[in-house]
């Protein structure tokens, strides 16, 4: 009998971790909430290699953005997303406000330094830009979408090479 039990208690084990690790992967568009549409689409934005995931990004959109990136050309998508002129330092979601219970709005903020057209700035030397954007995510036939951009601040921290003193 205790052979039995050595030989189905990793077996159960094994069971439980897959059961427990298809929750969260099978897990559909429809159990996302807001924020993780937001944060969904943003990992995949900041880490395209190919135009042709343009279709992954529509799929988090609705609305002003989803035909925003319909129109756009894949050289627009490729300069957007693909080849970026800059090094990405962070991002979050900072805060959720629900509008109704099938319109929220979600705040989230980037940061990065810009290596300029050409890319040959040190990052250490770029200017860091960091911009919160608030977006608007509605409820659309179960599943939460990104519909538009409601307001945007950016900040921008230039390096500065030497230190500046009054004038006496």
């Amino acid at each position: 009998m205790a052979k039995i039990n050595k030989c189905i208690l990793p077996l159960v084990l094994l069971s439980l971790s897959l059961l427990i690790s298809c929750t969260k992967a099978c897990s559909g568009r429809e159990d996302m909430t807001p924020e993780q549409v937001v944060e969904a689409y943003l990992n995949l934005s900041l880490n395209m290699n190919s135009a042709d995931q343009r279709a992954q990004l529509e799929d988090y959109t609705t609305g002003a953005l989803k035909a925003a990136l319909q129109s756009a050309s894949d050289d627009t998508i490729t300069r957007s997303f693909i080849n970026k002129n800059y090094e990405l330092q962070r991002y979050s979601i900072i805060e959720r406000l629900d509008r109704t219970p099938r319109e929220v709005e979600v705040t989230f903020m980037i940061a990065f330094r810009d290596l300029g057209e050409d890319r040959k700035v040190k990052p250490e030397l770029a200017a860091l830009t960091t911009t919160e954007n608030t977006i608007s995510v509605i409820k659309e036939k179960g599943t939460w979408r990104m519909q538009d951009v409601l307001g945007k601040k950016t900040t921008i921290d230039f390096a500065v090479g030497e230190t500046i003193l009054p004038s006496e």
